[in-house]
């Protein structure tokens, strides 16, 4: 009889028998267990990449109101078409956009999964591949409102 994937329901330390959110990635080894929490410290890293990436992506795709902060710049009550116009991003931006936002819906919940086996190696290296992926990523560059959480 194969080996089973075991799945707890408490926090653990076990290696053997792990099972990272799918069947087919099923660890059996120490080596295993080592290139699993690699990989899942690299895909928690990404993700940080990801999140100042897209931040960026917004910047560009949505440029604030300049002109409200120029005091020389004559304000009217209400905005023009051509203000909404020129202040939309363009549909391929938009498109873009969404299209990042749900790859970094899926990565987040599925790193939510990782997290969820209670594997104390898994959720460690979930935790420093964001820490560490925030420092180099990061710099000052991710606004304080953007959330860790999943979603």
């Amino acid at each position: 009889m194969p080996a089973m994937c075991n799945m707890n329901m408490i926090f653990n330390w076990q290696i053997q028998d792990t099972c990272v959110v799918f069947e087919w990635w099923h660890i059996q080894t120490s080596m295993g267990m080592l290139l699993s929490c690699l990989a899942v410290f690299a895909i928690a890293a990404g993700y940080e990449y990801l999140r100042v990436w897209t931040t960026q992506l917004d910047r560009v795709a949505l440029p604030s109101d300049n002109k409200k902060s120029d005091p020389n710049h004559q304000s009217t009550s209400s905005f023009s078409e051509s203000d909404t116009l020129l202040h939309s991003p363009v549909r391929q931006q938009q498109i873009l956009r969404s299209v990042m936002y749900a790859i970094m819906m899926a990565i987040s919940f599925w790193l939510m999964l990782v997290f969820m086996t209670y594997n104390g190696y898994l959720m460690i290296a979930t935790i420093l591949g964001a820490g560490v992926g925030h420092y180099i990523f990061g710099q000052g560059r991710l606004p304080a409102s953007r959330s860790i959480s999943c979603h």
